[in-house]
């Protein structure tokens, strides 16, 4: 499911940016990018297939690495916001229930994988406080939220980089 979720993800980046380097091609950074045979339009769908079953691209795009630049494709922070917007509904469920692999997910995108559970715990403590009316209505809202109560744990702030 999480390969899904980023698959998902890695498809709408690429539908909704452009391209901004000539060093890959139309599937974008990524180990597919790192194949110098891969290149021309027919070999670029298994470039894309790899960066998509490996989801390798959503590395390479948040640390700067295989062939994603700090220029890449998109900054960090509109990956969060569409993912979120994505997601939505079903984030507001795993933060009530504090665990899920959206949260894994969001962790990530955060900076913070490997403190997935304690973003977990840390909604549903405060689930309140980030799910409302007024989050709801905006995921940009609810990314928001959690950012601020993440920002507020004295733990997460210092693990997450957002």
């Amino acid at each position: 499911m999480k390969k899904f979720f980023a698959l998902l993800l890695t498809i709408f980046l690429f539908s909704v940016s452009t391209l901004h380097s000539k060093s890959y091609g139309m599937a974008g950074c990524g180990l597919g990018s790192m194949v110098p045979a891969w290149k021309n339009d027919i070999t670029q769908v298994l470039a894309a297939t790899t960066n998509g079953s490996t989801s390798n691209q959503t590395f390479g795009i948040t640390s700067g690495t295989l062939n994603c630049t700090d220029d890449g494709i998109v900054k960090l922070e509109k990956a969060q916001e569409v993912f979120v917007h994505y997601n939505h509904s079903g984030l507001e469920i795993e933060f009530a229930k504090g665990n899920g692999e959206r949260i894994e997910a969001i962790a990530t995108l955060l900076g913070c994988p490997t403190h997935s559970k304690q973003i977990g715990e840390l909604a549903k403590k405060n689930f309140a406080s980030i799910v409302n009316p007024e989050t709801s209505k905006s995921s940009q809202n609810l990314l928001r939220a959690l950012k601020r109560e993440i920002g507020n744990d004295p733990v997460l702030s210092l693990a997450c980089n957002f």
